[in-house]
């Protein structure tokens, strides 16, 4: 069966160094990926997809600016990347949806 970890926009709300002790917990807590484990984060990925609407563009700047009044960040892909190869997941997965957040998908 599929055992996974589900975050909804509270990764953002964190530095970089405890986003990745948040997520070496998380892969402690799954198992392997053939055995189903995963973590499903949905937040936003700056600047993803590339062909996103101004509006989206716009809101997603917006929000990483009201981020800046806490020790969050909104995050590009590659800061993403960062955070899960340091908690030692080994691959991921981004698909946009219809508005500034996307589903991500991280595999032990």
């Amino acid at each position: 069966y599929n055992m996974y970890v589900w975050f909804q926009w509270i990764l953002h709300d964190w530095k970089h160094e405890d986003c990745v002790k948040i997520m070496r917990r998380c892969k402690e807590a799954i198992p392997a990926k053939e055995a189903g484990g995963k973590v499903i984060i949905i937040d936003m990925v700056v600047g993803y997809p590339v062909t996103q609407p101004n509006h989206s563009k716009e809101a997603q700047v917006l929000l990483d600016i009201y981020m800046m009044g806490s020790d969050g960040m909104e995050r590009e892909e590659n800061e993403w990347s960062l955070i899960f190869s340091e908690a030692g997941f080994s691959d991921y997965k981004i698909t946009p949806t219809n508005g500034i957040r996307s589903i991500i998908e991280v595999y032990p």
